[in-house]
This record gives C-alpha cells, structure tokens and sequence, in this order.
C-alpha cells in the first residue's frame, strides 16, 4: 500500500441487546452401482496398461506401471497389496501411489472382474472404496519450483531428479546408473549433460543432473520419475553475510519512552550486546533473588534468549545487515526461567516464575504491553478430547486478571523433529506428517488468549556445497510450512496456531558411514545460513572483531516477529485494548501464495480445515494492520461491553458501484477477539464465555432486528438460532440472506479471535441496495452470573480491491459519518 490512512469506526445501531441463540447440522452417504462402477473401472485399468506398452524413451528403464487410486475411503496396505499393487505413497484425501512390475495387472483385474459379477468368485467388496485409477502424466512429475520458472530451450539446468522408491536400493541405484549413462551418450560440447551427484536411501532415491530443454520432456514422461524440480536458492552466499563485527556497527538510538516495550520470558539476554543493551529496560531472574538456582543471575549464557530477543527487537534482522541499519522501534525487557542448559530447574514451579515475572514487570512498566513465550513442553502434546494444561491456562488465567493493563502473549507452537521418523522420511513424507497427531501444539501453545505463532520456511536452499545433492533442504519453497512446525487444533476445536511467520527450514546431509558401508543421515543445522533465521548471539563485546549474530530455526523466532509486530501496534494504538491488536493482527493475516498441494486438495472445507491446522488464519502484513489505505478499508470497534446471552447489531456501509465494476479481486472479513473466563478443569468448556458472529445480506437491518426480538418472545432460548432463522428465510423465501464467511461459524466459534472472509463476486452486487447487518452475539457456558455480567470484546471489518485505483476509503468514510450522526440523532429521542 502506498497511502496509510487511519482506521475507520465501525457504526454500531445504538441500544440493540437481544437474547443468544443457538444451532446445529449433520449428513452420510453408500455406493450401489457396484456392478456398472467395476466395469468403469476395468475400462480405466486397460486405458492405462495399454499407454504404457505404447511409450517409447531413450531412457526407458525396466517397465513399472505406476498410477494413482482414488478412494473415497482410506484403503490398508494389506488390502491393496493383495490386489498385487505395491504401494509407493499415500496421499492426503485417501489417494495412494501404487506400481506393479505386471504390465497387465493380471491379480487386479481377476479382482475387478469378480467385483463386477463378470465372473465368478469371492465379491471384494472393499474394491467398491475404489472411485477412479488415474495415470500420473507429465504434469504430475514437476516441481513447484520449475513449475514457476521452466528450462528455456537454451538452457544447460541444473535440476533435482527424485525416482518413485521401489524399496529395493539395489535397483534404485542401479536406475540412477542407467540414467547417468545415457545423459553421458546424449551429452555434448555445447550441452555437457552429466549426473552430478546423487543419493540411494532406504526412503529416497534422488540425483543432481544438468540436462537441456529437450532431455527435461524426455525424463518427465518416465513412469519411474517422481518429480524434477530446481535447487532452491540461497540468499546468503557465505557465513561473512551476516558476520559483521561489532566494529562495523552503526550507532543504536533508543527507541521514545512511551513505545511499547516486550517482555521476552527465556533463558535471559547478554545485556551487554551493543545491539540490545540501548533497548533494554530491565532483566531480571525469577523467582530467585538469592540466585541459590539459577547461575549467572539475568544474563544469558545458552544464547536462545538472546536469539529470540533479536527477533523480537529488530523483527527481521537479516534485513537490518543488509542494509546496515538497526533502527529499534520497540523496548526490551528479559525475565530468565531457565538454567544454563536453556532448561526448567527442577526445584522451580514454572507456572510460579510466570506469574512474578508478569507481574513484576507489568506492574512497573505500563509500556510493558506484549509477552513473548517462546518455550514449550514438547512432551506434552495436546490430544483430541483433553483438557487444558496447567502453564497454557496460567497464562489465560493471567491475560483474564490483567485485562485492565492489556498484555499481550504471543507463544511459539513449539518444534517437532518427528524422531519418529528416519530423516529421509522427514523429505520424503513432508508435510503430511504435519498432520500426525504427534505433531500437534504442544502447552503452552494451547493458550486460548494467547497469540500461538506456527513457523514457515523462507524456501531458500543450503549454501553448504550448493552442487551437491546430498544437502536437501525439505520444505523448499516461501511461505511453505516449516518441517518442525506444531499444528492445531487446540482445546475444545479451537482454531491453533492463529498466525504463521518465518522460522526457518531443516537442510538435510546424506553422506555415508564408509566404515559400515551404511546410510548416515544428519540434520544440517548452524552450518546453513540460507535456510535459517538469523539473529542476535551472545558474544565477546571486548573483541571488537567479534560477531554479534548466528542463524538458527525453529517457531522459537517466528514468535518474536508477531510479537513485534504487537508491539509496534500498540506503539501506534497506546489506547487500544488487547483485543483489538490482537483481533487487527489476526484480520491481516493472509495465506502464503504458495501452499502445497497436500492442503489445497479435497473437498472445501477438508482445504479449508488443513489450512487451518497449518497455518492459522495466515501470516501477519503490519502496514495492513496498522493502516488503510485507498482500496482497502479497516473499520474498527473496540472496548465494546456487552452484558452475557445478548446481541449486538452493526451496520456495514454499502459499497460504491466502482467497487464491483471494475476487475479485480474482492475481499471481505469480519474479525472477532473477547477475552472470557477460562477453567481447566471444565471439560464441557474450556471458555466460561463463548461468542459468534453472523452476517446478513440485501435485507433490511430492521428485519434482522424484528427477527431476533420475535425469536426471543418464544421462551425456547435452546432454539433460538433456528427460530429467527426460519422468521427471516420466511420472510424472504427463495433468497440467500446470510453471508456464506470462510471458515464457518462452526469451526471458528470456538476460540478467543475468529475470522470470517469472503471473495466477492460482481454478482454481489444485486445485494448492494441496503448495508450489511453483522450481529454479535454472547452466550455463557459455565460462567457464574452472579460473578462475570459482561464480556469485553473488539471488532475488526475489513474491505479491499486488488486495483489501487478504486477509491474506497473516502467513500466508506463519507458513509459512516452518516451512519453515525443518524444513529446520535436517534439517541436524543
């Protein structure tokens, strides 16, 4: 965005509380054309055995049919293993890989037959989970990479080739041999095509070649060719990129008092380094002032506090290097829980340091508004079904009872190294494992009013030996999700982690134990700069020729950069509530452009419910939460009381003609943050308060209005949803009314901040004739009433057009000033 406008007031209809509602849904399905299905699906079977008798390649190796099962439910290895296929990958939505060195699935086809009543024999009625066998084609065998920037027919690229594994390495590498050959026969003075290195594993058979336009289509038609993709690039070339002394510093001014500062809770800071030590306001060990636990009193000496401090301080330091400038714009205090092994002493309750750190902190620094977590149990995973964990609801206990101060914690999800998993199947099995249930959030990750941050990958390569296949980094491409990263969903359904930023990938380095003549696989950690985040690192301040930073991964640095960000808005935004920095960092965040293909298949809300447990709602943009701008507009509420099981109803202006006229992509999104009661001990509800959010269309605000009162007149609070519902579709037979926001009310309902968006077509246009309705709604749980009356929340819309040109803010501005001046006008009488 070019101009940064300030933020609109969303036009609340003035002294609207009506009673809560509620509702609910359901559905099924089972196959019976079994006899006609089996005959399609032999015809499919002879389709793809007989392509593969008529294709002819200088690379031909020894024959496999390898295709793809479509199923509608997941089908066991043992069962397709008995139809004589061998399993080569099973892919999200029931879809595996299988190959058969029987070119004419003879087991599979006397099965299809008997299935199909053609002959007779036992039914296998479990082929009816079978919807389609698809061949795997050209397409199918690029890499995302080359995808977005093909071999031009002048090229000599160098290209990673990955073989589909057969299990059997003998023949893998022997395939790769025959490969190598023929590149060898094919290759030239003016185009020397070559293997340059390459890599047989128990799991993973990949080379480096270099090959010409010409011979890329040849190997893109192997049957036995899983993917061919560029090398990522690397963005530092070597270690000295970001190994600048502290002689090369610039001078660091301190930031104005009155911005916002960060408490990052870690193993402590160097309060000595040049780049931290203007910014920070104190640090402090806890809860051990006699240092009888903890050595070394505030200071760090295991550098992870130190790392996360950086982020935190500078967001993204790489770019600060670059360009030789560190301009902090936020201030940093340090509370060490750790020893000097970055680990918990034992004789120490956790949930007791954070509690005095909190409050020692907060309570004398108003400036103290964003907590930053970085820490995690990794053995304490959250599952389906449990309960809170004690730190998790510590910190939710503690965001409740200093709702006055408006902090802000901001927690890593945690990492997952997945040693369950060999290192070559973190390659060959990213990202599904993302979903694992071992991969889950871990506490306190689980925090209900904390922001939980999960990582992404910058998708850059390893600078260590560039040519060399052996380093493969497994994530690959920006704004994938990192390997390590922890994934949702969190307590009761709710919606974890809420953003994604940066943290890093994992390079892997398959070299060989020559004295056992095995396999050695190794995760490349501080020797690769290019994957990594880079950071601040403890040092030798009197050696002026010292280096003041390191690289490092992990959701531990994709924390701090949210945290920042936090920060900086409360800078902007000193009167704002938390709930309103964290409902405009949650209302900016976007998906990355690029998300595998892995969470973008199935049915929409399978797309839509991976999508969250990876990512969130997406990554953080700051200039889109601290500003709008021309064609995109921000409408805010904030502070917001409203008493326990009623409504609140806002107006939402109508958009200009111009915003549906002219091209362009069309978004809308409503984001909600309340900050309730929690108990962990409750299992029906984590929250003593829920809230929603519902927005109507092309209808009359008074209508939803009488709608909701009439509901309420029935004395049946328990279907009060279905009630007014029914009121308004029979109002309006034959109508859609409701705005269909994504994710759906059922999935985001259940956390503290809840987003709903919406692409908007030029059909919406016919619903433009009257303003949107958007109501909001309370209900209690468990809540006492006696106790807990109201609940405080924040409200966040947001309009945009992808063209610059549209002028939407002046008008929507024009809009609420009339909104709100009629709605003053109707409170004096």
């Amino acid at each position: 965005m070019v101009s940064q406008f300030e933020h609109l007031k969303l036009p609340r209809i003035i002294n609207i509380e009506l009673p809560r509602r509620f509702h609910g849904g359901g559905g099924g399905g089972k196959r019976t054309d079994f006899i006609e299905h089996g005959k399609h699906l032999l015809d499919q079977l002879s389709g793809l055995t007989e392509t593969t008798k008529q294709k002819s390649n200088p690379f031909l190796l020894d024959p496999k049919l390898i295709f793809k099962i479509k199923a509608t439910k997941k089908l066991s290895e043992d069962l397709v293993n008995q139809t004589g296929l061998d399993v080569l990958a099973f892919e999200p939505d029931k879809a595996i890989v299988v190959f058969s060195s029987d070119l004419e699935l003879r087991e599979f086809r006397r099965r299809l037959e008997n299935y199909s009543q053609l002959t007779e024999g036992p039914e296998y009625s479990y082929l009816g989970a079978i919807d389609e066998l698809v061949p795997l084609g050209r397409e199918d065998r690029i890499g995302r990479l080359l995808e977005l920037k093909p071999v031009q027919p002048d090229e000599l690229a160098a290209l990673d080739l990955e073989l589909w594994h057969t299990g059997n390495r003998k023949e893998m590498k022997a395939s790769l041999a025959h490969i190598a050959e023929k590149l060898k026969d094919l290759s030239s003075d003016t185009a020397p095509m070559k293997m340059t290195d390459n890599y047989v594993g128990d799991y993973l058979c990949i080379a480096r070649i270099k090959v010409t336009h010409e011979v890329l289509e040849f190997l893109l038609e192997l049957e036995t060719v899983k993917e061919i993709d560029r090398p990522p690039q690397p963005a530092f070339e070597r270690t000295a990129d970001y190994n600048l002394p502290i002689s090369s510093l610039p001078e660091v001014i301190s930031p104005p008092e009155e911005n916002c500062g960060i408490l990052v809770i870690d193993s402590g800071v160097q309060s000595s380094h040049p780049l931290i030590a203007p910014i920070l306001g104190e640090a402090d060990v806890f809860p051990d002032p006699g240092q009888q636990l903890i050595k070394g009193r505030a200071e760090d000496v295991n550098g992870h506090g130190t790392s996360v401090a950086g982020v935190a301080i500078y967001g993204d330091v790489e770019n600060c290097i670059k360009k030789l400038s560190f301009d902090p714009t936020v201030w940093l205090f340090s509370a060490r829980v750790t020893n000097e092994k970055c680990q918990y002493d034992e004789d120490l309750l956790v949930e007791t340091q954070l509690d005095q750190a909190i409050r020692a902190f907060v309570d004398q620094y108003p400036n103290c508004k964003v907590i930053n977590i970085s820490l995690g149990n990794a053995e304490q995973i959250y599952m389906d079904g449990m309960k809170q964990f004690r730190l998790a609801a510590k910190i939710d206990e503690i965001a409740y009872q200093y709702q006055h101060k408006n902090i802000i914690f901001v927690i890593s999800a945690g990492n997952s190294y997945h040693e369950e998993l060999e290192y070559e199947k973190l390659r060959t099995e990213y990202p599904n494992y993302l979903l694992n249930k071992n991969a889950r959030i871990i506490d306190p990750a689980t925090s209900a009013i904390g922001l939980t941050v999960g990582s992404l990958s910058y998708g850059r390569g390893s600078t260590t030996e560039p040519d060399d296949v052996r380093r493969q980094v497994i994530a690959k491409l920006r704004g994938y999700p990192s390997p390590f990263t922890r994934t949702g969903f969190g307590v009761d359904g709710m919606i974890k982690p809420d953003v994604v930023d940066f943290g890093g990938d994992l390079a892997l380095d398959f070299s060989y134990r020559e004295s056992l003549g095995l396999p050695k696989v190794s995760i490349l950690e501080d020797a690769v700069a290019s994957v990594s985040v880079v950071t601040l690192s403890i040092s030798n301040t009197e050696d002026s020729q010292s280096s003041l930073f390191h690289i490092c991964s992990g959701t531990s640095f994709a924390a701090p950069r949210v945290a920042n960000v936090a920060a900086q808005l409360f800078t902007k935004y000193p009167n704002a509530s938390s709930n309103l920095i964290r409902a405009l960092i949650v209302n900016s965040a976007v998906l990355p452009k690029e998300i595998p293909d892995e969470f973008s298949n199935g049915t929409e809300s399978q797309k839509i419910k991976k999508q969250l447990q990876i990512y969130g709602y997406g990554q953080t943009d700051l200039e889109r939460a601290m500003y709008s701008a021309e064609n995109y507009v921000v409408l805010s509420e904030d502070n917001i009381i409203i008493p326990v099981g009623k409504f609140h109803i806002y107006e939402i202006p109508q958009l200009p003609e111009e915003f549906f006229d002219i091209e362009g992509t069309r978004t809308l999104s409503v984001t909600l943050a309340f900050d309730p009661p929690t108990r962990p001990t409750r299992g029906d509800s984590y929250l003593g308060v829920t809230m929603e959010f519902n927005l109507f269309k092309g209808i009359p605000k008074e209508s939803v209005v009488n709608a909701y009162v009439d509901a309420s007149k029935t004395g049946k609070p328990n279907e009060f949803a279905e009630i007014s519902m029914e009121i308004l579709k029979e109002q309006y037979r034959g109508r859609s009314i409701n705005v269909d926001l994504s994710p759906n009310s059922t999935l985001r309902k259940k956390g503290t901040v809840q987003k709903g968006h919406i692409k908007l077509t030029k059909q919406a246009k016919r619903y433009n004739n009257l303003p949107m309705t958007l109501v909001v709604s309370c209900n209690r749980k468990w809540a006492n009433p006696d106790e807990i009356e109201i609940q405080r929340y924040a409200l966040v819309v947001s309009i945009s057009h992808s063209d610059p040109q549209v002028n939407l803010y002046n008008r929507m501005r024009l809009q609420v000033d009339q909104i709100d001046q009629r709605e003053r006008t109707r409170a004096r009488f």
